[in-house]
């Protein structure tokens, strides 16, 4: 009972996205970057070039990026993974098709970084700064 009165008081805190099953393959190994890019949005575009100038660095930081676009995903820099495009727009709550988004997930499968604009490679690494090297499990 006090339980529901506390959360009666204070609002239910927001539930966070459950990781796609097609991404449980990085839980504890990677992070995962996620790119929804449109072929008529030039923020994927922009996007993209910050990215690729900063490849090593993703390498070095054990970061794995994907493109959801046209209904399918692909690896940014290799062909590795297969993951289902609708599942992780929608477990992951993505923006609507056709929309541009940045989503960075952590090592421990939740959602780090949230963006609709493109973010330089700065600011992703910055986030990467407040996670956790490694998982304490």
């Amino acid at each position: 009972m006090l339980k529901s009165i506390v959360h009666e008081i204070i609002g239910t805190p927001r539930r966070e996205p459950e990781l796609p099953q097609s991404l449980e393959q990085f839980r504890d190994r990677k992070r995962v970057l996620i790119i929804f890019a449109d072929a008529q949005d030039d923020r994927a575009v922009i996007q993209d070039e910050w990215l690729r100038n900063a490849h090593m660095r993703l390498i070095e930081e054990d970061v794995e990026v994907f493109i959801i676009a046209g209904g399918g995903a692909f690896s940014l820099f290799d062909d590795c993974s297969d993951l289902d495009a609708d599942d992780v727009r929608e477990r992951l709550q993505g923006p609507p098709s056709g929309e541009f988004g940045l989503i960075l997930i952590g090592r421990d499968g939740t959602v780090k970084l949230r963006s609709s604009e493109p973010r330089p490679a700065e600011d992703i690494f910055a986030a990467f700064e407040m996670l956790p090297k490694q998982t304490p499990w």
